[in-house]
Formats: structure tokens, sequence, C-alpha cells
């Protein structure tokens, strides 16, 4: 189980609900995919899920949420995280 599916879980969100947040860019099934994590997630799409769950949180008015960064939720990020970490 994803972090973005725990957090989708445990608000009672369905894929359909984070697709309309953004629904002109993003897709069922780029929010399916990513919500498995079962393979690399593309940035781009990572930065549209992102927005679309912290417009989601906010729209639901979701107690004790918080605005969510993209390592929080795909934390095994592409290269550009491990570049970053050996720079640190």
């Amino acid at each position: 189980m994803t972090k973005l599916d725990e957090i989708l879980t445990e608000i009672g969100a369905t894929n359909h609900d984070v697709v309309e947040m953004d629904s002109a860019h993003l897709n069922h099934k780029m929010v399916q995919k990513a919500r498995l994590g079962k393979k690399p997630v593309p940035r781009h799409t990572q930065d549209l899920i992102l927005s679309a769950l912290n417009a989601l949180l906010r729209e639901r008015e979701v107690e004790n949420a918080k605005t969510y960064k993209r390592v929080e939720l795909f934390p095994f990020a592409p290269a550009e995280s491990a570049a970053a970490d050996e720079e640190a």
C-alpha cells in the first residue's frame, strides 16, 4: 500500500475524486498507477497528482490535513532525489 493509497483510503476518496481536481491534465489511469506503486511514476504526473490531492484535502476540509510534498507521496522518485542526496 502506497502513501497515496493510504491517504485516499483514509478520507474515503476514489481515483475519480482526484481526477476531478485536475481533469484537464490528469486521468484515472495515471492515478491508479501511482496508487498501486508498482512502476515509477513520471515527475510530471507526480506533480499533477500532488496538486490534485492537496486541492482535494482542502476542498473536503479534512481535519488535521497537511499540505503534502512530492517526496512524502513518492519516496522512490527518479534520479533527481539521488543527486540531491549526494550533494547534501
